[in-house]
């Protein structure tokens, strides 16, 4: 089993050179609906996904790679759609972050470049299946979309617990979660807004998965990807091939992820309130730089 290198790249510069291409997997526009714990409160982030993808993409670049970028908001596939109508964005991948209830709790599945025909009614069913919350049916979606070779399907942030779940019992049902649904699973996310103790638990639990690590930077806000992929691939689905069957995933986390992460998401938040007292004035400015934390990340 070879998962590919985790580099840092604070620790190694310009170790990305020897690569083609930068993946950005897993983040969000404004077409995604995030839930605030108080009452039935919701937010959206402030990108459109034309800016989404600038940021991710000028962000990929800046290292003098090309860029591909997956957005993934939640339940919704709009982002994709609507980036694919466009010349320069056509090639787009129609992605999507599941929400899946499992036995009490709730996991998030990144399905990434769903069949680009059939994406209205494939998410239609995600939809259906999440309100049922029927084991049988997750998982033969999930066996439909792994017969995709071009597909992409990631467990997102296996060790974060949904508002209203219990986190002894979601860390109780994650192993039995996998055990079950294992054989269409092609990765597990390290993800970019979570501390680096929770992605140390994720590495250890991809060994024991027998399963590669992934990017996955779960932006909300103007902060781009806080980690990407590596890859010689020039398109998805010869990355997803690499993933899938080469068993090869190289991870670069960027110097961002060093950042305080209580800072991080405070400058989310008032990123998110800024663009809805000020919609008409650009979100993309640029943003101040944030104090390093010697405490964030070790590595």
């Amino acid at each position: 089993m070879h998962s590919g290198p985790v580099q840092f790249a604070w620790r190694e510069p310009g170790c990305w050179r020897q690569f083609r291409t930068g993946v950005s997997l897993h983040s969000h526009t404004w077409h995604s609906r995030e839930a605030i714990p108080i009452g039935n409160l919701a937010w959206t982030p402030p990108l459109s996904p034309r800016e989404a993808l600038a940021l991710e993409s000028g962000q990929i670049r800046s290292l003098g790679l090309e860029p591909l970028v997956s957005l993934t908001d939640h339940d919704d596939i709009e982002a994709g759609l609507r980036l694919r109508v466009l010349s320069d964005s056509r090639h787009t991948p129609i992605s999507v972050e599941w929400t899946v209830p499992w036995q009490g709790t709730i996991f998030h599945l990144g399905l990434h470049q769903l069949p680009a025909r059939r994406a209205h009614a494939v998410m239609g069913e995600l939809r259906r299946i999440t309100t049922h919350a029927a084991a049988a049916a997750i998982e033969g979606m999930l066996e439909w979309l792994h017969a995709g070779e071009e597909t992409l399907i990631i467990l997102n942030h296996p060790y974060w617990v949904e508002h209203g779940c219990r986190r002894a019992h979601h860390e109780e049902v994650l192993p039995c979660f996998l055990r079950r649904l294992r054989p269409f699973l092609h990765a597990l996310e390290l993800n970019g807004f979570r501390p680096w103790r929770e992605n140390e638990r994720v590495c250890a639990l991809a060994q024991r998965a027998g399963l590669p690590l992934i990017s996955g930077g779960d932006r909300h806000g103007l902060e781009p990807n806080a980690n990407i992929n590596l890859t010689q691939a020039r398109t998805f689905a010869e990355f997803a091939e690499e993933v899938r069957h080469d068993v090869r995933s190289n991870v670069l986390f960027m110097p961002q992820y060093r950042r305080n992460l209580t800072a991080r998401i405070a400058r989310t938040v008032g990123e998110v309130v800024a663009s809805r007292l000020n919609p008409m004035k650009p979100v993309l400015a640029p943003a101040p730089s944030l104090p390093v934390s010697s405490d964030t990340v070790t590595s």
